[in-house]
Parts: C-alpha cells; sequence; structure tokens
C-alpha cells in the first residue's frame, strides 16, 4: 500500500502534473469569484429601492389586493407618501472639556465632535455605516373600481387597506368606475 502511495506522489512532482494543477486551481478561484459578484449585485438591488419605486410597489400590492375583493381586474390606484426614505447612519460623538483658571476669573471651553463611522466596501471604496432604513408613510390611498360605490363592498376594501398599510380610515378614499 505505501509503494502504491509513493507511486503516486513521484507522479505528483512531475513539472506538467504542477502546472495543470496550478491552472485548474485559478480556474476554480475564477469561477468563485464570478458567483460571489452575481449574489452581491442581487443584494444590491434588492436593498436599493428607491421612493418611487415603493410607491410603485404599494399601488400594485393593494390594486392586486382590491382586485380579488372585487372580483375585477379594472381597479385604479393612487397613493401618496408623506416623505422620502430616511437612512441613519452609525455615528460617534466625542466631548472635550477643558477648565482654565486664572487668579480671578475661571473659563470652561467644551468642545463635541461629531462623525459618521466609515467602512471599507466591497469595491475598496468608502460609505458610511448604514444602521437602519425607514421607508415613507402613507399619507393618502385613492382608489377607483368597479362597485366600489356598493356599501358592503366599500367596507371590506377599507379594512383591507387599512390594516394592510397600518393607516386610519381618513386617509382612504373609495369610489366606483363609472359605466361605460
Amino acid at each position: 500500500m505505501n509503494e502504491v502511495f509513493n507511486k503516486y506522489i513521484l507522479k505528483l512532482r512531475s513539472p506538467k502534473i504542477l502546472i495543470a494543477l496550478g491552472l485548474v486551481g485559478m480556474l476554480l478561484i475564477f469561477l468563485s469569484s464570478l458567483g460571489k459578484d452575481d449574489k452581491q449585485e442581487q443584494t444590491e438591488m434588492q436593498t436599493g429601492i428607491t421612493t418611487e419605486e415603493y410607491r410603485r410597489q404599494l399601488e400594485s400590492d393593494i390594486c392586486e389586493m382590491v382586485s380579488n375583493i372585487t372580483g375585477n381586474k379594472r381597479v385604479t390606484v393612487v397613493i401618496t407618501l408623506e416623505n422620502g426614505i430616511k437612512y441613519s447612519y452609525a455615528d460617534t460623538k466625542e466631548k472635550t472639556a477643558s477648565d482654565k483658571t486664572s487668579e480671578q476669573t475661571q473659563t470652561s471651553d467644551s468642545e463635541l465632535k461629531e462623525g459618521y463611522i466609515i467602512v471599507k466596501n466591497s469595491e475598496g471604496g468608502e460609505e458610511a455605516l448604514l444602521i437602519t432604513e425607514q421607508m415613507p408613510q402613507v399619507r393618502g390611498v385613492a382608489i377607483v373600481c368597479d362597485g366600489g360605490d356598493n356599501q358592503i363592498l366599500n367596507e371590506k376594501i377599507l379594512n383591507t387597506v387599512t390594516a394592510a398599510l397600518n393607516i386610519t380610515s381618513k386617509r382612504v378614499y373609495i369610489c366606483g368606475r363609472k359605466s361605460e
């Protein structure tokens, strides 16, 4: 058994085999880096949403819910938002104080230095450390749909929208679509 092992060791010391193994290793490293870039781009795309995209996604979700309630695909939803997305970054605060005393006067100075914690990103650049990302609050919702004038259907839609968006009923307006 030991002889078989020694034969393989001697064959592996051949320059041709060492070069081939080196090339295979570099190829594997290259292929693994390609997979990581795709995954990083996907996570950046998932977290990098704009206010407009957020509003459109909410409108689409509400439109689908109302469509399921009414049984009709002709639904128009408009959502207004309070403001944009709010970001909170990790920061540092450093306070320095100094006291000076002379024979007749005493003075004290204090200084507050504020800054953000900076981290390196995958591309080698620097960026502030993001702690939270707060989506904008919904200001109001307007829904136009077939059957929106029906009191029972209106109540179902109102309850669904207020629960889904966590807003009061005063912020939701529902009306029926004009027949063509």
